[in-house]
């Protein structure tokens, strides 16, 4: 049984409480079961009370609760400070340089929700001595409804990229746990059993989120039914005619704002090195105009962008093609989106995520497995450790549905090594 199945299985006992990994003499330094008054839990934690400039919501004090024995950040759609969304941050007020972390929490139900347990040298502006890396730990930034995030962050050693955006190192492994499975492709092509007098395409996608549409290309009826491979990026054989290319753009849903580079026009300008972003709600569509009336018997497109060896990636798996014939719309193909069964959902129950951090190495567990383990290269200060809730489009789409929902924080507890006597 390989790690993941180990993973899985454990986790669907739920409830699941872990301990530090034995072999070492560990004692308990710091626990917080949240068994106290609301009031109570600023004896040991600080809580943000302003906008955040890099994500969609700002953070406040009255969007954590204690109750019952639970920690609860809550999630509202409400203008406050500017943004259109509130939720919460915490930090301990004690800090803590090597050890065993362990929370034991619960997602918010929603996509678009960053559900965090984290630690970071850099909150406050504080300065460390002469050669002390400042670093983030990110022991999991957890999407609904079953991804674990973990990175740690260089926040000592910055650089400008050729955009002149301020970059740093970072070390990151996402880990979905649920097993992967191609749905869809991201080469599409539609032929006709009998070609259409058309003027005018329309392609559309109710796809949740932004994605890159990288080419769509219009055609005749050929003799032979061979129509040139859209990924292959080639130049189109002799006499072969591409309406797209001359077509004009009728209507479409615009370019995304986050980025206005990867323009609409890009998608029938002949190559698939260039694309269009769609916008990242509602639906994603593009017109375009032919000119004049053609017999159109083909129709292809490529969405998705290429991950190195992966190939083509983040492709859309839902899409709706018509045609202008007779004065009027027609469907020519159409396919619905496949449901997304997760194998486990972290909303659904509480689990363990937690961190071992020593001098020499950073291992990652999940429900007391492992899960990630690499060199401690920069981490070597001592931090706070912080619980956070925070709404972005990095967690999946941002819908109405994130209002009320929760991160549920059952316990935080730290182990350290005794000192050898």
């Amino acid at each position: 049984m390989n790690r993941l199945c180990v993973v899985l299985l454990l986790s669907m006992l739920c409830a699941v409480v872990a301990e530090p990994p034995v072999g070492k003499n560990w004692q308990l330094v710091f626990e917080d079961q949240f068994d106290y008054s609301d009031a109570q839990l600023d004896q040991n934690w600080v809580s943000q009370n302003s906008p955040s400039g890099h994500i969609l919501c700002s953070r406040w004090r009255e969007n954590a609760r204690v109750e019952d024995g639970i920690l609860k950040l809550i999630n509202r759609k409400e203008q406050r400070g500017g943004q259109d969304w509130t939720s919460a941050s915490l930090w301990t007020k004690r800090h803590f340089k090597y050890g065993y972390f362990e929370c034991r929490y619960r997602y918010a139900a929603a996509t678009g929700t960053n559900n965090s347990f984290w630690l970071t040298t850099t909150h406050g502006g504080a300065k460390l001595p002469e050669g002390v890396k400042h670093f983030e730990i990110d022991i999991n930034e957890g999407h609904y409804p079953d991804k674990l995030n973990i990175t740690i962050h260089n926040l000592s050693d910055f650089w400008k990229d050729d955009a002149g955006r301020r970059r740093h190192h970072s070390w990151s492994n996402s880990i979905c746990l649920t097993p992967s499975k191609k749905i869809g492709q991201a080469a599409h092509e539609i032929r006709l059993d009998q070609p259409l007098r058309t003027s005018k395409v329309r392609f559309s996608s109710r796809h949740p989120d932004r994605f890159h549409l990288r080419s769509l290309r219009v055609f005749p009826k050929l003799d032979d039914g061979k129509y040139p491979d859209i990924t292959s990026n080639a130049p189109l054989p002799g006499g072969l005619i591409d309406y797209a290319r001359t077509a004009t753009i009728a209507d479409s849903s615009g370019s995304n704002p986050d980025f206005p580079q990867y323009r609409v026009e890009h998608v029938i300008d002949g190559g698939i090195d260039t694309s269009w972003i769609t916008p990242y709600n509602g639906e994603k569509f593009i017109e375009l105009d032919l000119g004049a009336e053609r017999e159109v018997a083909c129709v292809q497109f490529l969405t998705g962008w290429i991950d190195g060896k992966k190939g083509y990636v983040l492709y859309i798996d839902t899409f709706k093609l018509e045609l202008w014939v007779d004065g009027a719309w027609r469907e020519v193909a159409m396919r619905e989106p496949t449901p997304y069964v997760p194998a486990i959902d972290l909303s659904a129950d509480f689990h363990t995520y937690a961190l071992e951090w020593n001098e020499k190495e950073l291992i990652f567990f999940f429900d007391g497995k492992e899960v990630d383990r690499r060199e401690n290269a920069i981490c070597h200060w001592e931090a706070p450790i912080f619980l956070s809730l925070a709404i972005g489009r990095f967690g999946g789409p941002v819908t109405d549905a994130i209002d009320g929902t929760v991160m549920a924080v059952d316990y935080v507890k730290v182990w350290q090594e005794k000192a050898k006597e």
